[in-house]
């Protein structure tokens, strides 16, 4: 008898982000914001402008907006579809 390997493929985990992070998650959210029409630079540096994008995402959510990106902002930001 042939045994079948599953494998369970699992979402990558985020890191949680604040503003003064730095590095390629920054511009992953930078990338997510910016194609949901926040005006934000794809520079990797959590600066003013994208904690301001990231509050406005998140009221749109009715998340919590503290300008901090957890586990929830992230699934918001892949689930969220934006009007055309």
């Amino acid at each position: 008898m042939q045994s079948i390997n599953q494998t369970k493929t699992e979402t990558p985990k985020m890191p949680n982000l604040r503003r003064g992070d730095s590095g390629l998650a920054v511009k992953i959210l930078q990338r997510f914001l910016f194609d949901r029409g926040y005006q934000v630079s794809n520079d990797g540096i959590f600066g003013k402008k994208t904690e301001d994008a990231v509050e406005t995402f998140q009221r749109s959510c009715n998340l919590l907006a503290d300008g901090l990106v957890g586990p929830k902002t992230w699934l918001a930001l892949a689930s969220f579809e934006r009007d055309i």
